[in-house]
């Protein structure tokens, strides 16, 4: 297992996570060129939603949980898609969504987590863009759904002749 394969795996309390898979009518993925966007997905733990709305600060831990297992789940369906994470050049952008009540204030602290799970996954690319945004609701109660934009490089064919998707 290479690089961002081994780190995935090694993810602390993620190395059972499954990956992401579509629970309605699209797709996990849609590739345009090098662009790899994923659809939304929401944190699961022992196969249930962490779910729940975000009500203060002593929910921020469950919105970490929530936000971290989804983008873990979103990793291992890219690896599935692509083979391998090391054909990631990098995470373009990020996309949060967190089911908070009024008055919630600590939308940054809880992407916070998947943006570190991200740099620890890949360590050499630089950061990705984020938006944040509290909704009133998430599918399956959800806390926190996640999003992402990445990058790819093309599959190099066997001889090194030309590369192909």
């Amino acid at each position: 297992m290479n690089g961002s394969d081994a780190r995935l795996q090694a993810f602390p309390g993620q190395a059972s996570s499954p990956r992401a898979r579509p629970a309605g009518l699209y797709a996990s993925f849609s590739q345009v060129g090098d662009m790899l966007y994923s659809s939304g997905v929401v944190g699961r733990e022992d196969g249930q939603v962490i779910a729940g709305q975000l009500i203060g600060a002593a929910c921020v831990s469950r919105g970490e949980r929530a936000a971290v297992a989804a983008v873990i789940a979103i990793l291992r369906a890219a690896q599935d898609e692509l083979g391998s994470l090391d054909r990631v050049i990098k995470v373009v952008a990020v996309t949060g969504y967190l089911n908070s009540a009024e008055g919630f204030k600590e939308h940054i602290q809880v992407m916070n987590a998947a943006s570190t799970a991200i740099a620890q996954i890949f360590p050499d690319a630089p950061m990705p863009a984020r938006t944040t945004v509290g909704v009133a609701a998430l599918p399956g109660g959800g806390a926190a759904e996640v999003s992402m934009l990445i990058q790819i490089a093309p599959v190099q064919a066997d001889d090194g002749s030309h590369p192909h998707q």
